[in-house]
């Protein structure tokens, strides 16, 4: 259980340091004399100790008295000997922006992109190619689990009968476990956690009292699932950050979530000032960006300008490069019958024109 504990703050006044839990107002009476009651709404019981702190430092010369907390309102009660001002703790709670200071040249940087050629390299591809092979492989991923679900489901059902369910939860790619959550009667789900060693499926770690025969009744699928997932281990644990593009200068990060590019602050390498994603999980691309003149010169357009990025496929996830490479491949000699096409039509045109003008020279050019 969360307890939060009334901070520390030098030159603060508290008489009663524990907070008194209760949904409605203190008599007065009972707390002091002449005591001013001071409320803030939508405090969570997490962020309990942090409002107390901002409250007891932006009011220095203030006796608290006693504090309330109201857990089914989330609401603090300060019983003090004078008014409080709770104007700092309401601005903390903004977050507050600045206009992207390098507008100009994110600009710049895509009128670039749009109007130079793209690249011919076959050790290169662009981050449209890299994300549409993460989208697919989260398709399959989640293909995988969605078919597994159904099918333990069922299972579960048939045994338990229709109030049992089941949750197969995502695969920790960290330990390498298997955690699903089991309901036989009411609305809680206990968790199971599996792990598989020299092929074999077992339980680990248990909440529920029917562990052992869920294992026996959806063991095999649960087994198969395990073998499934863990060939998807690098997907998930490989994330690229901070590569550079050979032919733009925005940043890009790569992970199974999706592809990114971004520009951070001058001021602060850590901080991202624009940026723009292609997620594996939506057909959408995400934005987090204070400029409605960029968004407007981004929107509709970014399918157009992650196809002329491109980075070195040595740069991208080790378990990617070998299908980038053979994407890439087919796709340059994809765009060699494009122009062999072309320059045939064209070498065909001067032709038919030297021709009109060597049998025809009075004709007019």
């Amino acid at each position: 259980m969360f307890i939060p504990i009334v901070p520390f703050v030098p030159h603060t006044t508290v008489i009663n340091k524990t907070i008194v839990y209760s949904d409605t107002i203190l008599p007065l009476k009972d707390t002091g004399n002449n005591l001013k009651v001071t409320s803030i709404n939508d405090v969570s019981e997490f962020s309990l100790e942090n409002c107390l702190k901002i409250i007891f430092e932006s009011n220095p010369n203030v006796v608290f008295n006693t504090i309330q907390y109201s857990k089914k309102d989330k609401k603090v009660y300060f019983y003090t000997n004078q008014e409080i001002s709770i104007k700092q703790y309401e601005e903390s709670k903004i977050t507050k922006y600045e206009p992207i200071s390098s507008r100009l040249q994110i600009l710049e940087e895509v009128k670039g992109l749009m109007t130079t050629n793209k690249i011919k390299n076959s050790d290169c591809v662009s981050i449209h190619d890299v994300a549409v092979l993460l989208f697919k492989m989260r398709n399959k991923y989640q293909s995988i689990m969605d078919s597994c679900n159904i099918r333990v489901r069922d299972l579960i059902k048939q045994e338990f009968g229709r109030t049992a369910d089941i949750i197969i939860y995502s695969f920790d790619y960290d330990s390498n476990e298997l955690k699903i959550g089991f309901k036989y009667i009411g609305d809680d789900y206990d968790k199971i956690t599996f792990i598989k060693k020299d092929g074999d499926l077992f339980i680990t770690k248990s909440k529920s009292y029917y562990d052992k025969k869920v294992l026996a009744v959806i063991g095999t699928e649960l087994s198969q699932l395990y073998d499934d997932l863990i060939k998807y281990s690098d997907y998930k644990n490989d994330y690229i950050f901070n590569v550079r593009p050979v032919n733009s200068k925005f940043l890009v990060d790569i992970t199974s979530s999706g592809v990114s590019i971004y520009t951070k602050l001058p001021t602060n390498i850590f901080t991202k000032e624009f940026n723009l994603k292609f997620p594996s999980y939506d057909d959408e691309y995400k934005y987090d960006c204070n400029s409605t003149i960029l968004i407007e010169a981004f929107w509709g357009n970014e399918n157009e300008i992650f196809k002329r990025i491109f980075v070195k496929i040595e740069d991208c996830p080790k378990w990617s490069q070998e299908t980038l490479y053979e994407i890439r491949q087919k796709q340059l000699v994809e765009e060699q019958k494009i122009e062999d096409k072309i320059k045939y039509k064209e070498m065909k045109k001067q032709k038919r024109l030297e021709l009109t003008r060597r049998f025809f020279p009075f004709l007019k050019k």
